[in-house]
């Protein structure tokens, strides 16, 4: 494996989709909203209530890297981590039409790869189709179809943070080489 080969990994992604509609808010659509209130902070408590509101039975459905494929105003709401603790929890990835500026920062910085722009998703997959997808280069295969469609790739900056790991990862890896600059 080449030294650069982990972080070309990170930005491809093979998994089952799960489609959902326009409108799914970040604070009561992904997690509901109950989670936020008490602060719950723990992965392993927040992702068997992933998506619970739009669809009692998608968490047992979902494995980790599988592919949510979601429509406009994906995330919307209150900007409360609890959902994009659970995403990242369980490896997923994003597509979807929209989604705010604000939350898609947030979500690339805790390593969650998402692609914005992908317009209707019926258009492109169905609940459980198998898709392999490449979030640098902006190209999705449905296997299930056989069919694969150009989208917008992550941009080159996002896609670096996400394939180091998050902000956090990519802050550490900075600190180490340049011990200078780390508080003592």
């Amino acid at each position: 494996m080449s030294e650069g080969a982990p972080e070309t990994e990170a930005l491809r992604r093979r998994g089952r989709c799960h489609v959902l509609p326009d409108g799914v808010s970040l604070d009561d659509g992904i997690i509901p909203a109950r989670f936020s209130a008490q602060r719950v902070m723990d992965p392993a408590l927040l992702a068997p209530h992933l998506f619970e509101t739009v669809d009692p039975a998608l968490a047992a459905r979902i494995s980790p890297g599988d592919i949510i494929m979601a429509g406009r105003d994906f995330a919307s709401g209150k900007p409360r981590l609890q959902g994009l603790i659970a995403l990242e929890a369980l490896g997923l990835s994003v597509i979807c039409t929209s989604m705010p500026y604000r939350i898609l920062r947030r979500a690339v910085a805790r390593a969650i790869p998402v692609l914005t722009g992908a317009g209707d998703p019926a258009h492109l997959a169905l609940d459980g189709d198998e898709l392999s997808v490449d979030f640098a280069a902006g190209t999705l295969v449905n296997h299930t179809r056989a069919a694969s469609t150009a989208l917008p790739p992550l941009a080159p900056a996002l896609a670096a943070i996400v394939s180091s790991g998050g902000t956090r990862a990519m802050l550490r890896r900075w600190l180490a080489a340049h011990p200078e600059q780390a508080r003592r």
